[in-house]
């Protein structure tokens, strides 16, 4: 939820809040909890003190208002909203030289599911990901933050006009790879074939409708997840953590 009076944004539940005390302190303007918080984040709490910013101990409801969620676990720390980068050719080439595994999203409206991708790029160590400016497209928010357990702290977002420009600014220095239930090559095939140093741009669609038309079609390759057929496909936040787990190599089993 974001305060627009005090241009801030709510960052509720307790993995979340950690994260964000652990890495970036210094963002956290106010710290709202509730009495039974108090001492699992005490230290942010004196830290809060010592930088002369306010703490409070409150009720269920007031960090319910706060965060309009009944999931805040407790605990809601008011950050300024975080400054989205735009993606440029000059950054896409960087990204290429370091071989850097990037995850854009197109089209994919739902707050939770952007929070599901962003874990599971954490986790397996992804780090940046590129989201559409336009209105439709899921933002960082509460419920974004709060559904990454942390992975907000760790993945960089940037932005850009919509997916298919980011795409055409790709061409040519990341292999573009489409997320596709039609693709004929598996995403463990594709990946597998990848040199080490090669940078990737992996395009996730909405469950609706998938990739749209404009992206589609500057794919360099599309890939699907081999199933058993009998259901279509898997909706974006189960296949985002999949393709993350091939993209990054397989490393929590050392297959590769």
């Amino acid at each position: 939820m974001k305060n627009t009076i005090r241009n801030e944004l709510a960052v509720c539940g307790r993995a979340a809040v950690h994260a964000l005390a652990e890495r970036h302190p210094e963002r956290i303007a106010r710290l709202y909890i509730h009495r039974d918080r108090a001492r699992e984040f005490g230290e942010l709490c004196s830290r809060m003190a010592a930088d002369k910013k306010p703490y409070n101990v409150v009720a269920d409801t007031d960090l319910e208002k706060l965060s309009d969620t009944v999931h805040h676990q407790g605990v809601v720390a008011m950050i300024e909203p975080p400054r989205i980068e735009p993606v440029d050719a000059r950054l896409v080439e960087a990204w290429a030289r370091a071989g850097e595994k990037v995850v854009a999203l197109d089209g994919i409206g739902n707050a939770l599911n952007l929070g599901a991708v962003v874990r599971s790029m954490a986790f397996f160590g992804i780090r940046t990901l590129v989201v559409s400016d336009d209105d439709a497209d899921a933002k960082p928010t509460t419920s974004a933050y709060r559904v990454a357990q942390g992975g907000m702290e760790l993945v960089r977002i940037h932005r850009t006009q919509t997916a298919a420009a980011f795409a055409r600014i790709a061409e040519g220095k990341l292999l573009r790879v489409g997320a596709d239930h039609r693709g004929k090559i598996g995403a463990g095939e594709l990946f597998a074939q990848l040199g080490a140093g090669q940078g990737v741009a992996l395009f996730l669609g909405n469950e609706e409708e998938g990739l749209s038309p404009a992206v589609r079609q500057l794919m360099d390759k599309l890939v699907s997840i081999p199933g058993s057929g009998e259901v279509e496909s898997l909706n974006v936040a189960q296949a985002a953590t999949v393709f993350c787990w091939e993209l990054a190599g397989r490393k929590s089993d050392g297959n590769r």
